[in-house]
């Protein structure tokens, strides 16, 4: 009898989240659907007026890359505003040299201040929004580089009065190493959830470096620290823009795909983890929250019930509906935005299995709100009006 139930439940959970996995699947195709409608629509025209706005700090490293690919630009006329943020290596003489070259478009600016009760990027972010010009704020990292029609393509989907926030693809580099190819099939796999719930209507998160944003959003919020602390305020800016009525759009086009790096520790990846983390399981919407519990608490479940399968086969139910739900995910990102698709997918089912591990890992970490180190410094891991 006790066999009997279990069987049931564990038919009931493993088929609710492979059922759910399924709904994430049309929520992303739904954006491919709307995207070629879109660009049937879409004429020539662009009237906006658009800054492309990127905050720093010690990456001396990565910005000759960037500013190469905005200087490739399709589309040339947009403002950008840089500032950097407390660093200690030369970013800010590098900033100030690119500048100088490219003349008046270009503003940088210097953050001497660290405010304890936001979040690290939040004033900085502030200052930048309101040192720019633009009608159309168009937001990326210092560790990214853009393609030549990144600016082009992504303000044209402001062209729909509705839009008030849009965001991209990004893509990682495959490397040698199993440590970095691996973070080439995570941060697109994670990309896609934050791509099907807006497809569907129900916008929670998306990644802050390829993100654009209508300026009238910034303002009717009241800016980035407005949306309270938190380690994700991309996540919190996409969130407050649906609920002030604003529609947000999901970008599935190579053309405004980026390209990020890896993290290079694992100490890095996993502190990166617990930020994103801690943001999905305090979000502070219901039903974003709600749906991030029920999926990661049930791949927590799923992996612990690995041995006892060995003990209890039916068992097994649990982690293969795991299996297939996060490959299913994982299939979506590989068939529609990498190039190597032979290579990513011989290697999805070995990748998929390792992400399943970590992110309950991570996951664990997060529920017990171990904080997470970021910019130097160790950060309250959720949001703190947010509680478990």
């Amino acid at each position: 009898m006790v066999q009997e139930i279990l069987l049931y439940v564990s038919a009931v959970l493993g088929g609710s989240i492979v059922a759910l996995h399924l709904v994430c699947l049309a929520g992303i195709l739904l954006n491919r659907l709307r995207d070629g409608l879109r660009k049937k629509r879409v004429g020539s025209s662009l009237a906006f007026s658009v800054s492309v706005i990127i905050v720093a700090k010690d990456e001396e490293a990565n910005l000759p890359p960037l500013f190469a690919s905005l200087e490739e630009q399709s589309f040339r006329d947009f403002q950008t505003v840089m500032v950097s943020d407390r660093s200690r290596d030369t970013t800010l003489e590098l900033m100030k040299a690119w500048a100088g070259k490219q003349g008046s478009r270009v503003k940088v600016l210097e953050n001497t201040e660290e405010v304890d009760d936001l979040g690290p990027k939040q004033f900085v972010l502030d200052i930048a929004a309101q040192a720019a010009d633009g009608e159309i704020l168009l937001f990326t990292d210092a560790d990214c580089t853009v393609p030549p029609r990144w600016v082009e393509e992504l303000q044209s989907y402001f062209l729909d009065p509705r839009v008030g926030l849009a965001f991209g693809q990004l893509s990682l580099k495959r490397e040698r190493s199993f440590f970095k190819n691996f973070q080439a099939f995570d941060q697109p796999l994670i990309h896609q959830y934050n791509s099907a719930t807006a497809g569907l209507g129900m916008p929670g998160s998306c990644f802050g470096n390829n993100l654009a944003v209508r300026r009238a959003v910034i303002e009717q919020i009241g800016g980035f620290r407005s949306l309270g602390y938190t380690l994700t305020e991309d996540a919190a800016l996409t969130t407050a823009a649906a609920r002030s009525g604003w529609k947000v759009a999901v970008s599935t086009l190579t053309d405004t795909m980026i390209r990020t790096t890896a993290q290079e520790s694992w100490r890095d990846f996993v502190n990166q983890h617990l930020r994103w983390n801690g943001g999905a399981f305090y979000h502070e919407d219901f039903t974003t929250r709600l749906a991030y519990r029920y999926i990661t608490l049930y791949l927590i479940a799923s992996v612990l019930a690995v041995p006892a399968a060995l003990f209890v086969p039916f068992l097994f139910l649990l982690p293969a509906a795991s299996l297939i739900s996060v490959a299913l995910m994982a299939f979506a990102a590989g068939i529609l935005y990498r190039p190597d698709k032979s290579w990513y997918l011989l290697r999805l089912v070995p990748y998929t299995c390792f992400f399943l591990v970590f992110y309950s890992f991570a996951t664990v970490l997060s529920i017990f709100q171990v904080p997470p180190r970021w910019k130097g410094k160790r950060w309250k891991a959720a949001h703190r009006e947010s509680s478990p």
